[in-house]
Order: C-alpha cells, then structure tokens, then sequence
C-alpha cells in the first residue's frame, strides 16, 4: 500500500475529531499535513536569526546570487526555489494575483528596503533555475530572519514552521547557539524529524577555534535533544568547497536517494504531532465528565476562574500601549529632527546645479522648481523614513514582546491549574503575536506655491528678478523640509498608533480565546458525550500506536 494511503486515514481522524470539537488551535498544522500529502517535493526550509547568513548560504549552493543580501536585515518575504527547465520567477499576491517578473528583479519584492513590511503585500515568491536539476525533488525556502527589530520578519517566518520538511537551522559561528535557537530547533521537531544545524561562517575561524565551537554545538544539542541534530559547518568563501560538498552529500546524496522514506517520515511526524494534541484537548474534556457535576464546577472554577487574572493582564497591556503610545510622537519627531540640516543641504546643493537649467522665463522657473523639489523631497523624506523604520517601530516590537511574555505566563498558569485539576497539561505554546505593521507613510508635498505667479511670465523678463526668484526658492526649500519633516512625524505617529492599539485587541482577543476554549471543553464534557469521547480518544491513540509501529518497521 503507497505510503499516503496508509497514512490518509490518521490524517482524516484528526481532521474530524478537531472540527468535531473545534479545536481551531490544530488548523495550521492541519493544514500543513493535508498539504505535503499532495505534494511530490521536500522542502527545505533554511531558518534563524537575521544574519545567520540563510540567503548568503542558498546563492552558494545554487552557484549562483539570485537573492538579495546586505548588511542589515534584507529577506521580507517567503520565497521558494526549485529546480525548472529555464530561469523563471514568479510573485504572488495575497490577493490571488500572479505575476511572473524577471529573475534580476525579484529583490524589489524580497528586499526589506525595498518592500519595507511587505506594503506591495506579496504572499510568496517562486523561482525556477536549471541549475538545481541535482536537487530535483527538493524545494528550497528562504525565510525572514528571526529576532531582528522588524518583527514582521519574525511572524512570517514562524507562520511558515508548519510546513518545513526539512530545516537547516543557520546559526553563525558568532554567537554560535542560543536559547532562541534551541527554542526553535523544539518547535521544528513538532513538524519534521530531519533538522540539522548550519554552522555558518565558518571562515571567520582557525581550524581549532571551528572544532572548538562546533564541539559546544553539539554538546548544546546534546543536552537538549534525545537525538542530536547534525552540525554543518559552511562558508562561502574560497577554500572552504568541503563543506559545500557534506551539505550537498547530504541532501543529494541522502535526502534524495531516500526520497519516500524521508518524505513519509516527515508526513507521519505532522501528523503524529496533530494526534497527540487533539488527544490532549479530548482528555480534559473527558476528566471533566468523569466527574459529579458539583465537582466539575469547583474543579471548572479552579482552571478558568482566572479571570480577573486575565483582566490583570489586559489592564498591564493596556498600560504598556498606553505609555508607548504618549512618547512616539516626541520620539519620531527627535528623530526626524536630527536629519533636517542634511537634507536642507544636500536640497540647497542639488538646487544650485538644477537652478540655471531653468532660467528661459518666469513659468519655466517657477513650473520647474515645484515638480523638482516635490521630487527631491519624496526621494530624501522616503529615504529617511525607511533610514529611521527600525527605530521607529522599537516601541511597538518593546510592546509585541511584552504582550507575548504576557500572554504565555497566563497559558503556562492556566496550563498549571488544569494538571492540577484534571490532571492534564495544556500543551500550548504562545505564537507571536501578528499585527500589521504600519507602511512607511508616502510622502505628499503638494503645491509649492499657491498662486500662479506664471501668468505674469509672457511681461516679466527673467534678468532683473532672477536673484531674487532664487533667494525665495532657497528659501522655500527650507521651509517646506520644515512642514514635510512635521508631517511626516504625524503620519508616523498616526500608524505607530494603530500598529500598538492592535496589540492590544489582539492579545485582549487570545486572552478571551484561550479562556473560552478551555470553558467550552470542559463544558462539553458532560455524561452524555463521555461515550463519544472515549471513542474518539481510543481511536488517536489506536491511530498513534499504529504510526509508532509503522515507524519502527
């Protein structure tokens, strides 16, 4: 029997037992298991930290710099390479749009600077290339980096966990592993059991200082990790092919002569995951039963009569929003302030070779001058505003990571009372949360002037008022760096606001979310559907013990 056939009918069970009970916390990785049951492709995700040098490694594998890379943080968007008979890249819109675009320009839809937050709202980018015909079978993901200021990056990339095949972890040899790594590299064994860690830059060390620390590394795991992932060294850098030539052993030479199986035993850890939490939700669900009514209802106040502790929570939350909220207006101000001297400089320099090209009369001055300086200064102010982004939304990626902490410490309490209630762990794990940032503001300039003093150019010479024209021109640039800085700062401001209120709503809705879940399951679980549970608990785990046992065959 073909692999996906003897598999189909666990994937069925925990899709019938979630949307019986709807546990909507099971979606994502519902999803991602009925999708790789269609699929003919492994994919291998390359995660970690912005600068880990994900992008930097895949242009060396593939032979060839197709992504974007830079010294500050650069992926914005998902983007997904497979081998194809020519060059081809296409982009695809959330909103169902697909447009295909030539290979050298998919940067423009990659690239943080030039999709800061993903304002084009790209959902994915394809490439085909002919030179990955040796990898066949294989799907490669860049991902955003982690824990870079742009959280954004953060949620995308997280999103995507799911759906891993098999994930390299990169983590640069300075600092070599954190415990956000080891975090991460937990959370990828929930999907797949192929994880290995990409050791990168590699160069940066002597012979003995790279032992030294991938011996740490794998001391780490070690301690972390029944199983120990692999350690791969790599460098892009001349010298170091051998290195190159074990990551590609591995996956051509590995992953691909063992294609079904390792894909199988991908599918089959998805899945095995899916069980055994549907089967926790069911097993507090059905302790509830088990019980006398009155005691349900003590035991039901012990795990969800924590709700002042939640309105706690909101109220902290709120406060945080709050104080944040009152200072981004003086903070994006003082930081758009320090800019003003350059850019009425480098405004007044540009003006002063542009001004002679336009003296043949009064209309071509005055006409000139307002399309030049609403250009310039869209080009500066935009510059600015995507220069300053990363300061800008500190306090809002300050309050995401706040909100989290507080988010989590409530489920691990709640999680606390219903071992000690019912005798079963919640197995929750907070997620980021997901906001949509605020776009960099476009900038508006408008009309430089508000009468049309042209009408006077055909009786006006230009010689006798030409220094003049050009002392009020100077004039007015610096004026309208003045206005255009002020407004600038408001519309900041204004999306600053929106981006930390949804926070707010959004933490405020998990908090109510979560207790309501937990409420509902213990609710449900009355006399009369004990039967039912009983039945669809034996039925996971009968499911779990025959994937364990197929597994080990």
């Amino acid at each position: 029997m073909p692999a996906n056939a003897a598999l189909q009918p666990a994937l069925d069970l925990g899709a019938e037992v979630a949307a019986r009970y709807g546990i909507s916390a099971l979606s994502s990785l519902l999803g991602s298991a009925q999708a790789s049951m269609g699929q003919d492709e492994i994919s291998v995700a390359v995660l970690g930290r912005f600068k880990a040098g994900k992008s930097s490694f895949l242009n060396h594998l593939m032979g060839r710099s197709v992504l974007p890379v830079g010294v500050v943080p650069v992926t914005a968007v998902v983007t997904q390479i497979r081998y194809g008979a020519s060059d081809e890249a296409r982009v695809h819109y959330h909103d169902g749009r697909d447009l295909e675009v030539p290979l050298d320009q998919i940067g423009a839809y990659i690239s943080e600077k030039e999709n800061p937050a993903n304002t084009k709202q790209v959902d994915l980018i394809t490439v085909e290339l002919p030179e990955l015909r040796r990898f066949r079978g294989l799907q490669f993901v860049d991902t955003p980096g982690l824990e870079s200021a742009l959280s954004h990056n953060t949620e995308t990339s997280l999103g995507w966990l799911p759906n891993v095949g098999l994930a390299l972890v990169a983590v640069s040899v300075d600092p070599p592993l954190s415990q956000r790594d080891i975090d991460l590299l937990k959370s990828l064994y929930q999907y797949t059991p192929k994880v290995a860690v990409l050791l990168t830059k590699a160069d940066l060390l002597s012979e003995a200082e790279l032992d030294e620390v991938a011996g740490f590394v794998r001391a780490q795991l070690a301690r972390n990790f029944a199983v120990t992932p692999r350690v791969f060294p790599y460098s892009t850098k001349p010298g170091f092919e051998r290195f190159r030539e074990a990551v590609e052993d591995e996956l051509a030479g590995g992953t691909l002569d063992r294609f079904a199986e390792e894909r199988e035993s991908i599918l089959r850890r998805k899945i095995d995951t899916l069980l055994r939490e549907c089967g926790d939700y069911l097993t507090l669900s059905l302790k509830s039963a088990e019980m006398v009514e009155s005691e349900r209802q003590e035991l039901k106040q012990q795990v969800i009569g924590e709700k002042e502790i939640a309105d706690e929570a909101k109220s902290a939350i709120r406060l945080v929003v709050q104080h944040a909220a009152a200072g981004t207006r003086a903070m994006v101000s003082n930081r758009l302030e320090t800019h003003q001297n350059e850019l009425e400089r480098e405004l007044l320099e540009a003006f002063e070779s542009e001004f002679p090209k336009w003296t043949k009369s009064l209309a071509t001055m005055l006409s000139s001058f307002e399309d030049w300086l609403a250009s310039a200064l869209r080009g500066t102010l935009s510059e600015v505003s995507i220069e300053e982004r990363s300061s800008f939304l500190a306090p809002l990626n300050q309050v995401q990571k706040q909100a989290f902490r507080a988010l989590q410490q409530f489920r691990d309490r709640l999680s606390d009372r219903a071992m000690r209630a019912f005798g079963v762990p919640l197995r929750t794990t907070e997620t980021e949360i997901a906001v949509v940032e605020p776009r960099t503001p476009d900038v508006r300039v408008g009309r430089v002037f508000d009468r049309n003093w042209e009408l006077l150019s055909p009786i006006l010479p230009v010689w006798p008022i030409k220094a003049a024209v050009h002392r009020h021109f100077a004039r007015t640039i610096r004026y309208l760096v003045y206005l255009n800085l002020s407004r600038l700062s408001t519309q900041w401001e204004e999306s600053i606001h929106v981006a930390l209120w949804g926070v707010e709503r959004e933490a405020r809705r998990r908090l109510d979310e979560l207790l309501d879940t937990v409420e509902r399951l213990v609710e449900s679980g009355s006399n009369e559907r004990a039967p039912q549970l009983r039945a669809d608990l034996q039925r996971l785990r009968q499911a779990g013990k025959s994937l364990a046992a197929e597994t080990r065959n």
